[in-house]
């Protein structure tokens, strides 16, 4: 043991560091829940990768004094909004009054993962449950330009934490001078482009992150019997369904305007090679089928 102190104390910093990323990044490819996630991975990235592949990331239980809980699957932070005014931890009158950050918070919902596992197996079988899907290119280039190409907080997060590593690893460097400027400052990650980052997806997978993570794996649908499955395009109709159901009272639900990222899914996925839109349906191909979703829309004709 002695031996071993004085080896590791005769290592130089560079050397310990690149030792404790390589058992770092065979510990985190061993693991079935965290291989899709990238070395210098943080601690709530590992916890929401779990809850991701356990089905509890987007759960929340509806409480309403004595009236019998709601069990509410989500993947939105209107939904997630209008859960924190139906459960009274809110009494805004306008749901966009609640910044985004506050409804995301750890204390804004109850999850399932709160609960024993057989009193949540229950939940799950006697709530009302719900999903909404949305076109899965419409949901994919959403969640591009509102994280790389955005200018919020939010967006400065998957820009340092995506961006950056996207940049170094799929970016094709011009010139053997470009390319050692390029090595020499570290990349901001606010310029990444559709195709490095389809490139990211197509050879990392899509579970690294819920916001392109397949609806499929997301909310496990074949696991899951949902009572109510709305689409993003028939959200007004659907959402009004869905209050109804739970017997919600007056509340008037955010709309946003989708129009102008359904107007950007040609013009975006079109500048793509076609092996690429390829490797994007075989990924959310469960979610094509599933939903009915097709790719007319977006090439102008379907893979059939």
């Amino acid at each position: 043991m002695d031996d071993l102190d004085k080896e590791i104390e005769n290592l130089s910093h560079e050397d310990l560091l690149e030792i404790t990323q390589s058992i770092l990044k065979r510990l985190i490819a061993a693991d079935s829940l965290l291989k899709d996630l990238p070395l210098d991975v943080t601690t709530d990235e590992v916890l929401s990768q779990i809850a991701v592949e356990q089905g509890q990331s987007i759960t929340v239980t509806i409480l309403r004094g004595s009236d019998s809980p709601v069990d509410v699957v989500v993947a939105c932070t209107n939904w997630k909004r209008v859960m924190m005014v139906l459960t009274g931890s809110s009494n805004v009158t306008n749901l966009l009054e609640i910044p985004s950050n506050e409804a995301h918070s750890e204390n804004s919902t109850l999850r399932l993962s709160q609960f024993p596992f057989k009193e949540a197996t229950e939940y799950l079988k006697t709530y009302t449950t719900f999903m909404m899907v949305r076109h899965p290119m419409e949901r994919l280039l959403s969640a591009f330009r509102n994280k790389f190409e955005g200018n919020l907080t939010s967006s400065k997060y998957f820009q340092r934490r995506y961006g950056r590593r996207i940049i170094k690893k799929y970016r094709l460097l011009g010139s053997k001078n470009y390319r050692k400027q390029e090595q020499s400052r570290r990349p901001l990650g606010s310029d990444v482009t559709l195709n490095e980052f389809v490139q990211y997806l197509i050879n990392e997978g899509l579970k690294s992150n819920e916001h392109w993570t397949s609806i499929y794996d997301l909310c496990h649908p074949c696991k899951i019997n949902y009572t109510f499955i709305g689409k993003y395009e028939h959200l007004t109709e659907d959402t009004e369904s869905i209050l109804s159901i739970i017997k919600a009272p007056p509340v008037k639900f955010p709309m946003t305007n989708s129009a102008h990222t359904k107007s950007k899914v040609r013009e975006y996925f079109q500048m793509l090679p076609l092996k690429y839109m390829h490797s994007l349906y075989t990924l959310y191909r469960n979610d094509f089928l599933l939903f009915d979703y097709n790719l007319e829309s977006v090439l102008g004709y379907d893979f059939g």
